[in-house]
């Protein structure tokens, strides 16, 4: 190890030097002797060292003690710990939801409220955030949300998540949002031409809207009013105005069209085929979520209601045992 050897009383003085322009390491401890100190180096530069050292050093090799630093445990760590039993059966997750700077567990109901909200201090504390909740039901109505509870932190529910170079309004108590899709929002955007006009038939707060920011033009419909509220803010906050059209309405009683329609409403996107096929151009791509055992049966609706090739399709991710969140890109012929 490379060192800088210098009089012992200069220490104070040269050891601010070195963490001043990051020459000084931190892996290894400073020793010292009778009349010398020696600090480890990240690397020798003299001519730096020369020019920012105003005092007789020299530089040598010895063989200094590793500092040992204690691995501070992780929230899932602990959990895995501390609380198995719950999580073998399956009344506690190991992984969690991150949106902007609020913190989403899933934890049974049957799980004492006791035990909830130590398990939400626990995240609280290790996990970087402002608040703690809980998915308390499914996501149910037409609005798609699900009812949460509050565990630790601060007890608010709106948020600003940031993803792919964007921001977004999040209110998680009042809209549906997914932090998992951000790679698939990532991969739709970079497929979107410069020409293309794009309908996102479910569009929620506008993450694949603004996704999909280089398109000619975007239309962005949604039921939820508190979501085409967050929707609006977003559009301004990214400033694409210019670009994203916001529509509060039920899919069904818009007329628009467009070259590439985004149904990410998994669960009953199938009940909207006929709608998204009214929308599309000829020619056109739709980008297609479904919830499915496999390929093959995923796609069976749209069998028998138009010409079509599939472009891409892939697992987004998992729903339920033996149950998939897939997505295809279906080019529409005729």
């Amino acid at each position: 190890m490379f060192c800088l050897k210098i009089n012992k009383k200069l220490g104070e003085n040269v050891r601010k030097i070195l963490l001043n322009y990051d020459l000084l390491s931190r892996e290894y401890k400073i020793e010292t002797d009778d009349s010398y100190i020696y600090f480890p180096l990240k690397y020798v530069d003299m001519y730096l060292l020369k020019n920012i050292v105003n005092y007789d050093f020299e530089i040598v090799e010895k063989n200094l003690k590793k500092i040992e630093r204690k691995k501070k445990k992780s929230f899932r760590e602990i959990i895995l710990e501390k609380y198995k039993d719950l999580i073998e059966n399956k009344l506690l997750a190991v992984s969690y939801d991150q949106i902007g700077d609020l913190i989403i567990l899933q934890i049974d109901d049957e799980v004492p409220k006791e035990i909830r909200k130590e398990i939400g201090n626990l995240a609280y504390k290790l996990i970087p955030c402002k608040g703690v909740f809980r998915k308390k039901s499914e996501i149910k109505g037409d609005y798609r949300v699900r009812e949460i509870e509050h565990l630790a932190g601060e007890n608010r529910t709106l948020t600003i998540h940031k993803e792919n170079n964007y921001r977004l309004y999040v209110d998680i108590a009042k809209v549906y949002f997914s932090p998992r899709l951000g790679w698939e929002r990532k991969r739709v955007g970079e497929l979107v031409n410069l020409d293309d006009i794009v309908v996102d038939m479910f569009a929620g707060v506008g993450p694949f809207s603004i996704a999909c920011k280089t398109a000619k033009k975007i239309y962005a419909i949604d039921i939820n009013p508190y979501a085409i509220e967050l929707l609006r803010k977003n559009i301004e906050l990214n400033k694409l105005k210019h670009k994203i059209v916001p529509i509060h309405s039920d899919v069904r009683e818009v007329d628009v069209e467009g070259t590439r329609v985004i149904m990410n409403l998994p669960k009953y996107s199938h009940l909207f085929i006929d709608k998204a096929l009214e929308i599309v151009k000829k020619g056109g791509i739709i980008h297609y979520y479904t919830i499915s055992e496999s390929f093959e049966k995923g796609i069976k609706p749209f069998e028998n209601k138009c010409n079509f090739e599939i472009l891409n399709k892939r697992i987004v991710k998992s729903y339920a045992p033996r149950e998939y969140i897939i997505s295809y890109d279906i080019k529409v012929l005729e």
